[in-house]
């Protein structure tokens, strides 16, 4: 609907209305808007002061409440009172307006301006000035803005990062920024790690220490997961779980051996860290299954991760202590492998990870291990 002027022409312009014109710039060095000719017009919230490709033939300075520049219905920047919008459109003949302008306030006020106007006006190459002026003003603004956004996102996307693996992330921008990561089953490798008997230096060692430590034994693991295309899952306490995700084209023996050489690292720089005399011990286990990956949890945080029997295979291989042990040596190394890992390594890989303990398993009976 085409707005109506809320007073007459010819009627002398009010106080408030000088006031918008003096505050947006637009008559500086010309003093008083005579032979402009404003229009004042009265919009409601979601009216359209103009609509992306209207023929520009004015512009508008806003006397009260505020107008959005929108694409598409995405505001881009809001406009508020006394300044100036609709005056880019203006350089050119048969210019086109590039955005919408909509009302974003329950009531607004303009002051309309006709292009031919500002042509016949004496002073127009100062109103030409003004408006170059007021353009280069709002692109300055829009550069920093536009500075700040970019950074706020490099800081976004560094901390997205540091809390989110990148196939996770991967994942979820495949799903898009409003939906939960959809669920799908995959073949993976899965890892658990824990620091054997840590939970006894947490409460002795300075809190400040106790933090360091924890920081370097994760950094032990984190590197050479990350190193052999691993991704972190989660931390929990001083445990750690990863894992690699197998897809149809992928060798899955070559993906083992990675893990396991990551494992093999992990182990032997966790050993290098000491508390007093006394090296710290890492417990690991691997295991390849089928698993379901995508976002759970409730209805205001979730996050993603694996689950399914497969998982909880792994972690029990992790957590097995000697008195779970049934038939073999009592004795169980570091690195804890599935018949299922086996099977997948090559050879070499195999006699080397030859020692093997039936042991019992929670809701899982009597399970082999490789060590």
């Amino acid at each position: 609907m085409v707005k109506q002027p809320i007073v007459n022409p010819a009627q002398a312009l009010h106080e408030k209305y000088e006031e918008a014109l003096v505050a947006s710039g637009l008559i500086d060095e010309i003093g008083d808007a005579i032979g402009l000719d404003p229009q004042p017009y009265r919009f409601s919230e979601g009216d359209f002061v103009c609509h992306q490709g209207d023929s520009a033939e004015c512009l508008w300075v806003i006397v009260a409440g505020s107008v959005s520049v929108r694409e598409e219905g995405r505001t881009l920047f809001v406009r508020r009172r006394h300044e100036v919008v609709g005056e880019q459109n203006l350089l050119g003949n048969g210019c086109l307006r590039w955005y919408d302008l909509v009302v974003s306030e329950s009531q607004a006020e303009l002051l309309k301006i006709n292009k031919a106007d500002i042509e016949r006006h004496p002073r127009s190459d100062i109103l030409w000035r003004n408006i170059a002026k007021i353009i280069s003003l709002k692109l300055k603004n829009a550069s920093n803005k536009t500075s700040r956004l970019s950074q706020q996102l490099a800081d976004d996307t560094s901390i997205l990062h540091a809390y989110t693996n990148e196939y996770a992330l991967g994942r979820r921008l495949q799903s898009g920024g409003r939906r939960l990561t959809e669920c799908q089953t995959d073949r993976a490798i899965i890892w658990f790690s824990d620091v054997v008997d840590f939970s006894g230096y947490v409460l002795t060692l300075a809190p400040a220490r106790t933090a360091d430590v924890v920081q370097r034994f994760f950094n032990a693991q984190s590197v050479p997961i990350d190193a052999h295309g691993g991704h972190i899952d989660k931390f929990m306490g001083d445990g750690l779980m990863a894992f690699w995700v197998l897809t149809d084209s992928e060798d899955a023996g070559a993906k083992c051996e990675e893990a396991l050489c990551a494992a093999q690292e992990a182990v032997q720089a966790v050993a290098e860290i000491r508390i007093g005399d006394n090296p710290l011990h890492l417990r690991i286990g691997l295991h390849v299954g089928m698993v379901l990956s995508g976002d759970f949890g409730s209805t205001t945080r979730h996050q993603f991760t694996l689950i399914g029997p497969e998982v909880n295979k792994a972690a029990r291989l992790e957590q097995v202590h000697s008195e779970d042990i049934a038939e073999g040596d009592s004795d169980i190394g570091a690195i804890r492998l599935s018949a299922a890992f086996r099977d997948e390594l090559t050879d070499t890989a195999k006699r080397r990870y030859s020692r093997r303990n039936m042991v019992n398993v929670k809701n899982m009976g009597q399970i082999p291990v490789y060590s």
